[in-house]
């Protein structure tokens, strides 16, 4: 009990102390806690704020420029692809024209030419060609390259080009046809070498159209008799019967190429649309569309217009040397008189051709990008420009331009390379 009492006693003497110990105060707080404690002001949000938006607005004009230079450098390079092909494939088909038939200028260039396909007549057409070659002539020529001016379907009225070729390999050399030796669907030559089965002869005789006619498939070869059958035979093609052919006077044969293995020839003809695409047109339906091969065929997008000018050897005495450039309206050189029986002269002076041709990009740009007009055919002289008015200024629009020796017709001058 003593240790009890004097535990009460202790305890009783705290509680009635008139003076307490004071409890310690809390810490001060200082201004960055306080700062922290009641947040941001209207002030330094609003700032934060005019910064942010300053950013968003500065990255959404750089965004917009990078896409802007993207689509830029997108057209630029779709307008140079185009171009870059279009100038390899027009190269390569003028670069062969002629080939199979230039070294029988004296039959063969200017010729009208007659071919049927399973019965069926393909030439001189027995209807208008399918756009954009509606405004073609329905009876074509033996020429290596004819330029029709202005009849393109599309708003710039653009111009059309026919290019044939053979591609026999030794077809430069025509082979004469033994007299009286041709039946409705035999003849004989003095030569066959090279003749093989399935081949495509071009007939020829002077001043007379020329028949293009098919070996048969079961031809031996190097058989000085030739037999004739397939899809490209026919004994009669517009009226001009083969078993008349080398009666009174010497027939010749070109071999011109293969109807079924690929080496095919190509008469063609090439044109802009109203859509705006260059078409190709097989006068001979190897490579066309359509259920009835009658459809040409796309081969770039964006064309917008295509004209064509000649070169041409003016000198007195041909020597191979363009003196000129000449529009295909020329009076001289239009087609009325170069799609002639009697234009061999004038076809050899043609040795070289421009075509320029204006391309549009797919891509809409936000601002005007291209001129009001473009100048084709720059280099010269006014009388011989030509200019295409630009309707959509928001797409990029550029001239490409194609300078092309007709090699075959210069290897008839003794020149390989116009001056």
């Amino acid at each position: 009990m003593p240790m009890l009492s004097r535990l009460l006693l202790r305890h009783r003497s705290r509680s009635s102390c008139p003076h307490p110990r004071p409890r310690p105060r809390p810490p001060a707080r200082s201004a960055g806690n306080a700062r922290r404690a009641r947040g941001f002001s209207l002030i330094e949000l609003m700032v934060s704020i005019v910064i942010a938006l300053g950013m968003i607005v500065t990255m959404g004009a750089v965004m917009g420029k990078f896409e802007t230079a993207k689509r830029e450098g997108a057209s630029s390079s779709d307008l140079s692809s185009t171009a870059a092909f279009l100038s390899y494939d027009l190269d390569r088909q003028i670069r062969n024209a002629g080939s199979g038939f230039s070294t029988a200028s004296s039959e063969v260039y200017g010729c009208e030419l007659t071919a049927s396909r399973d019965g069926a007549q393909l030439l001189p057409a027995l209807q208008a060609f399918p756009a954009p070659f509606a405004s073609v002539p329905t009876t074509l020529r033996m020429v290596p390259l004819l330029a029709f001016p202005g009849i393109g379907p599309n708003a710039a009225k653009s111009d059309v080009l026919q290019l044939m070729a053979g591609s026999g390999g030794v077809g430069e050399v025509p082979t004469q046809v033994r007299v009286n030796s041709v039946q409705t669907n035999t003849l004989r030559v003095t030569a066959a070498t090279g003749l093989q089965a399935n081949d495509l002869l071009l007939v020829s005789e002077s001043s007379r159209p020329c028949m293009l006619e098919q070996i048969s498939s079961g031809y031996s070869a190097n058989a000085q008799q030739v037999d004739l059958a397939g899809s490209f035979y026919a004994s009669v093609i517009n009226g001009q019967a083969l078993n008349d052919r080398s009666t009174g006077a010497y027939a010749h044969v070109l071999d011109m190429g293969n109807a079924v293995n690929g080496n095919r020839p190509r008469f063609l003809l090439l044109g802009v649309n109203a859509s705006n695409q260059l078409v190709r047109y097989d006068l001979l339906r190897f490579t066309n569309a359509g259920t009835s091969q009658d459809q040409g065929v796309p081969i770039a997008e964006g064309v917008m217009d295509m004209k064509v000018r000649y070169g041409v050897d003016t000198s007195a005495t041909a020597d191979g040397i363009v003196d000129a450039w000449v529009t295909p309206s020329d009076l001289s050189y239009n087609v009325s008189t170069l799609n002639t029986a009697s234009s061999q002269a004038l076809l050899l002076r043609v040795l070289a051709v421009k075509i320029d041709l204006v391309l549009r990009s797919d891509t809409i740009e936000k601002d005007t990008v291209a001129p009001a007009s473009l100048t084709l055919f720059a280099g010269l002289s006014s009388s011989l420009q030509s200019a295409y008015t630009v309707t959509d200024r928001y797409r990029r629009h550029v001239v490409v331009e194609v300078t092309v020796p007709v090699r075959n017709t210069l290897a008839n001058t003794g020149r390989s390379t116009p001056i």
